[in-house]
């Protein structure tokens, strides 16, 4: 019988259980990059609440991680995994990780995220991939588009899909309704699915909150100009409903509310700043520079005003 467990917070995680069957395949792991057994889960000085909650269920479910999927891998998962892969090296530990495979759509993430697997002692245990999951895919098990070659034939005792919905907008429009479809021919009887995500910044917002509103929408403009596709994130109940479809069962959600201070909401900014070199029109690039930063200035005023400088805006889930 098929069960899911909906995980949401500033991030949400869905854990999908079969029968009890796991795999155990690699013995040994390099002891380099020991400071990875002390990443534990940590971001920004922050214990992350996300890969907590993750690592933590994990635990109550007395599985290893075994066979690892990242399904749409980047440097912040990644390290994570090898930290797992350091932390849970002997095949007698009950959260032992044997392999893994990272997927990124992007090739000059996988250059970026396999130079990292090689300084963090974890090349040998698995391997960074480049590949679509929209490619020669449709429910029917009809091949289109070319041949479904992505992770052909494996399959995994956990698959982790971070932040995974919300990009899939940019690498394959229209796919998010089948994304959970395909993934689940990867996933062992007994295996786990992690999935996170973004909950959908609101259009407006009340008090300070809504110059972040404002922000992402001046983003996803500059990106729009620049002639790329902006990420799409999706909410929770849009989650839910999907997998039912599929035939899961949702079991729980939990949800992590979002702070956001000068330092994360920047990081917008700069996003937007980084499309202006591929808006062609001289004049349509100027303005868009005048938007940002005036928006830039106008959002330290408005944080000077904010106890501790900052506001509380949507979750993750």
């Amino acid at each position: 019988m098929k069960t899911l467990l909906y995980y949401s917070i500033t991030t949400i995680a869905l854990i999908l259980t079969w029968e009890n069957r796991c795999c155990n395949a690699l013995s040994t792991v390099s002891e380099k990059a020991l400071v990875l057994s002390e990443f534990v889960t940590y971001n920004e000085g922050k214990v992350d609440p996300v890969l907590n909650y993750i690592e933590n269920t994990q635990e109550s479910l007395g599985r290893p991680y075994g066979d690892f999927l990242d399904a749409g891998t980047g440097i912040y998962s990644l390290r994570w995994i090898a930290s797992l892969l350091h932390r849970h090296s002997n095949p007698g530990d009950k959260l032992h990780m044997s392999s893994f495979v990272a997927v990124t759509a992007d090739e000059n993430f996988r250059r970026d995220c396999q130079a990292k697997a090689e300084e963090w002692g974890v090349n040998d245990l698995g391997e960074v991939c480049v590949g679509n999951w929209a490619a020669g895919y449709n429910d029917n098990n009809i091949e289109h588009n070319g041949e479904e070659t992505l992770c052909k034939s494996k399959m995994f005792d956990t698959i982790l899909c971070d932040y995974l919905v919300g990009a899939v907008d940019y690498f394959a429009p229209f796919f998010q309704d089948q994304l959970f479809l395909r993934l689940d021919k990867h996933l062992k009887p007994g295996g786990v699915m992690y999935l996170t995500g973004l909950n959908p910044i609101p259009e407006k917002a009340d008090g300070a909150a809504d110059i972040f509103c404002r922000i992402t929408k001046l983003r996803d403009a500059c990106i729009l100009l620049a002639r790329a596709r902006p990420y799409r994130e999706f909410p929770t109940d849009w989650v839910v409903r999907t997998l039912k479809q599929t035939g899961l069962k949702v079991t729980n959600v939990q949800i992590f509310k979002n702070t956001y201070d000068y330092a994360k909401i920047s990081r917008q900014l700069n996003a937007a700043r980084s499309t202006l070199p591929f808006i062609k029109n001289d004049d349509l690039r100027n303005t868009m520079i005048k938007q940002i930063d005036d928006l830039d200035e106008e959002c330290k005023t408005v944080l000077e005003i904010c106890p501790g400088g900052s506001f509380e805006l949507g979750f993750d889930w």
